[in-house]
């Protein structure tokens, strides 16, 4: 049992280490909005609250949310972003209030698979509101989407495709 506590810590820590890799390394292109646009005040201090599962959704990836919860925030503040993978290439997250506990589903799931490969990746900041995902948005395609968190839901901002197949 120790083993696979030690196991499911590990993974999470590795994900929190790519995330905030990539987080360092997003580029942005002038037009695009960027994480210093939308600032955040991390003050959270103490213990996360208990997530309160109320979803199917949420049961059904409970262990996740829950370790993912204990971390602490990560995002805007007080709020921590808690993903998982749902397939290849696929992701879900939601958004946790650490102060109340409260989860917040995104409805979004990220991935996308074209010309440029496959893949989904969510970046985000404790310091900032902003959270992007590069996968597919039903209607525009695969890309990059802009989201601003205003603390009970995320606001679309902007979309960046990837770049249109030269080939012929």
């Amino acid at each position: 049992m120790r083993v696979v506590k030690i196991a499911i810590i590990a993974f999470v820590l590795s994900l929190m280490v790519a995330s905030t890799t990539a987080q360092k390394s997003t580029p942005t292109s002038k037009g695009q909005p960027s994480f210093r646009q939308y600032p955040a005040v991390a003050d959270f201090k103490g213990r996360p609250a208990k997530p309160q599962l109320n979803t199917d959704l949420e049961h059904d990836y409970r262990t996740q949310i829950r370790t993912q919860a204990r971390l602490g925030p990560n995002f805007a503040g007080h709020f921590t972003v808690a993903s998982w993978g749902c397939g290849s290439p696929c992701g879900r997250f939601v958004i946790i209030d650490a102060r109340s506990g409260r989860i917040y589903d995104s409805d979004i799931e990220v991935g996308c698979y074209d010309k440029n490969g496959g893949g989904e990746d969510i970046h985000f900041k404790l310091t900032s509101r902003l959270l992007t995902i590069t996968g597919f948005l039903e209607k525009l395609g695969c890309g990059t989407e802009f989201y601003e968190w205003d603390g009970k839901q995320l606001n679309f901002l902007h979309f960046e495709p990837f770049p249109a197949d030269d080939d012929p």
